[in-house]
């Protein structure tokens, strides 16, 4: 019998120990993530996350040996995933979105996600003045910078306009307050109906 047939023609091959890391590294980032949504920064633990990632402790300490590990690496993956995601992966110089336009892609991309509260819980740790604030401090001032550029851009402002560069800090500063409302409004249409009112807003500025 030949090898071929010896073995299931749907066999999957077999991960590499690189992938099976990788796995881990998301499955506990995802956990931790929906851990800040539920039961805030204060009350995680590497012993927490692992019972949500269905992971032992031993195989998440040997990936995030810290706490700290742990909340840098889940606060670096939401990050990269609005870096790389709509609207910041458009190219500014080929694509413009209108302002109705880049609101919607700011909420339906970033501030509707229920992980949104995740990163608020991380954006405050950030405030502090130890290890983990520093470093969380350092992932957000680099996003913002990027954040904030592109976005000017891609409603057709200057960089350099600081009028332009407020008006995009007021657009991110309200979906942020109506995220913050969304997280306890029992009502699921209001931040909808907030969300139309600030367009029509904007607008007539």
């Amino acid at each position: 019998m030949s090898a071929e047939a010896k073995s299931p023609p749907d066999a999957k091959p077999r991960r590499t120990q690189a992938e099976r890391s990788q796995e881990t590294r998301n499955k506990v980032c995802e956990a931790t993530l929906q851990a800040l949504v539920e039961v805030g920064y204060e009350q995680i633990s590497t012993t927490l996350i692992a019972q949500k990632a269905k992971v032992s402790r031993g195989a998440l300490t040997h990936q995030f040996p810290t706490r700290n590990d742990m909340l840098v690496a889940a606060f670096e993956k939401q990050v990269s995933e609005w870096r790389d995601g709509y609207p910041f992966k458009l190219d500014p110089e080929k694509e413009q979105l209108s302002v109705d336009e880049l609101i919607d892609a700011l909420w339906e991309n970033i501030f509707s996600d229920d992980r949104y509260i995740a990163a608020i819980e991380l954006m405050l740790a950030a405030r502090q003045d130890n290890d983990l604030g520093h470093v969380l401090r350092d992932i957000l001032v680099s996003w913002i910078r990027k954040r904030d550029r592109i976005a000017v851009r891609l409603v057709g402002g200057d960089v350099d306009d600081a009028e332009a560069d407020l008006k995009v800090q007021l657009h991110l500063s309200v979906l942020r307050g109506i995220a913050m409302h969304q997280s306890f409004d029992s009502d699921p249409l209001t931040a909808h109906k907030l969300i139309d009112l600030w367009k029509r807003i904007a607008r007539q500025a």
